[in-house]
This record gives C-alpha cells, sequence and structure tokens, in this order.
C-alpha cells in the first residue's frame, strides 16, 4: 500500500488518491442534482452480483480498483437527493452536513471524554444550551444520544 499511514512517505500518493476519489464524489452529486439522471439504475440481486466483483479477496485490491468499486457503488446506488426522489426517511444529500462528516471521519475519534475529543466535546455542549434555549429551558443539562430514525 503506498498511502499514509503505511508508506510514511506516502503522502503525494494520498493526495492524488483521495482527489480522484473526491472527482467521483462530487461526480455522483452532480448527477444526483440532474433531473435528467435515472434516480435509480435498477438490477436486480443476480445482475447486480454479475455487474460488481462483490467477493472478499484474499490480497488487498490495488488502488485504482479501489476507485473502480468506489465508481461502480454509486452507480448502482439509488440517488436520494434527486430533486424527484421522495421518501420517508432519506431526503437528499445536504453538502454542509457532508463536509461535517468528512470531518468527524478524518479526525477519527468519539465523543466519551475530553481528552479524547476536546473541541467536539465543547461543541455538543453549546449546540445543547442553544438547542434548550430555544425551547425556553434556561437551565439543564443534556447529551446528544446517538441512534436511527
Amino acid at each position: 500500500m503506498k498511502l499514509v499511514p503505511w508508506n510514511p512517505s506516502g503522502a503525494k500518493e494520498t493526495l492524488e488518491w483521495f482527489q480522484r476519489l473526491i472527482l467521483i464524489l462530487l461526480d455522483f452529486i452532480e448527477k444526483t442534482n440532474d433531473r435528467n439522471e435515472k434516480i435509480l439504475d435498477f438490477h436486480h440481486p443476480s445482475q447486480l452480483m454479475q455487474a460488481m466483483d462483490l467477493s472478499v479477496p484474499d490480497e488487498p485490491q490495488n488502488l485504482d480498483q479501489l476507485l473502480t468499486d468506489c465508481r461502480d457503488t454509486l452507480k448502482y446506488q439509488v440517488k436520494t437527493g434527486h430533486p424527484r426522489f421522495f421518501n420517508q426517511l432519506s431526503c437528499g444529500l445536504d453538502t454542509i452536513s457532508l463536509a461535517g462528516e468528512w470531518v468527524t471521519a478524518t479526525a477519527n475519534t468519539n465523543m466519551f471524554t475530553y481528552e479524547i475529543a476536546p473541541v467536539f466535546i465543547l461543541m455538543e455542549a453549546f449546540i445543547l444550551r442553544k438547542m434548550r434555549e430555544i425551547i425556553g429551558y434556561t437551565d439543564g443539562d443534556s447529551i446528544l444520544a446517538p441512534g436511527k430514525s
């Protein structure tokens, strides 16, 4: 593997690989917002398994193959941000939230303690204080609880 952290001198390769990945993601975002694109290129499971190799290889794949797999994954994915897509749970892409997900995934931390996530812990406290103010609570304490819809 040529990427950081496996290769401490792989900063250039890591940057180039992520730039290529981001172009794939941005292409999907652009297609998602294009009314001329299909919401889904539907395939039955047996067809999809023929179109994509979903097996788990014994050996690591090369970086180009990983990018191809990412592109193919998005190719067959429902475009939940499409202007004509309506669903009770999925409501499209919020680009600001996407940026926040990239930041939190890059930090690769958790919210257990201040020692491991000082900025995120303080953000949580400020956000929750503002939320309590909005609903009329001037005192109190709260936490964000992870969960599903």
